[in-house]
């Protein structure tokens, strides 16, 4: 989190996309709101097996099989570009033996990049920044390098049976 306050106090105008869980939603919300970040909108990534059956992870009252992107905005001189996209992406979560040695959380579908993309377009690779304006905290080593990103990833290692950070690095 700390990472985290550090770049939107830097930040003046953009959006922040945030994934989280429905245990702990309210807990984000309340602190981007302490951050001058209003919510805007949500995404579900509706979960299912490499079988197609939906995932079934436990929860306290009712089991759990997505994970929501919360959207919020922090200031309002950037281009918004309405969508008409579902609030809904259905995909498949990779198997965890997958991942787990490298990552901390399991990589999320291509088409949340499609849609944040389409949302802003002007923030997309710049001739004139050389750059783009996107920025992904806790990306995915292995995920494909897009145009116009920048992201950061924590390293992970394993030492005995403890994992310890080392670190982010950045693509």
């Amino acid at each position: 989190m700390k990472l985290m306050k550090k770049v939107l106090q830097q930040m003046t105008a953009g959006l922040v996309f945030v994934w989280t869980h429905k245990l702990v939603q309210a807990d984000i919300v309340r602190l981007m709101d302490e951050l001058d970040c209003r919510y805007v909108e949500n995404l579900v990534w509706f979960k299912k097996n490499i079988n197609n059956v939906p995932v079934d992870q436990p929860s306290p009252y009712i089991s759990s099989s997505k994970e929501i992107l919360l959207m919020f905005k922090k200031g309002d001189s950037f281009e918004l570009r309405h969508q008409r996209t579902a609030d809904v992406i259905i995909d498949f979560e990779q198997p965890t033996s997958q991942w787990i040695d490298s990552e901390f959380t399991e990589p999320k579908p291509p088409a949340v990049y499609d849609m944040i993309e389409t949302l802003l377009p002007r923030a997309g690779y710049s001739e004139d920044l050389k750059r783009g304006r996107l920025l992904e905290l806790w990306a995915k080593r292995a995920s494909p390098k897009r145009e116009g990103w920048i992201a950061f990833h924590q390293r992970k290692n394993n030492d005995n049976a403890s994992v310890k950070s080392e670190g982010m690095l950045c693509t």
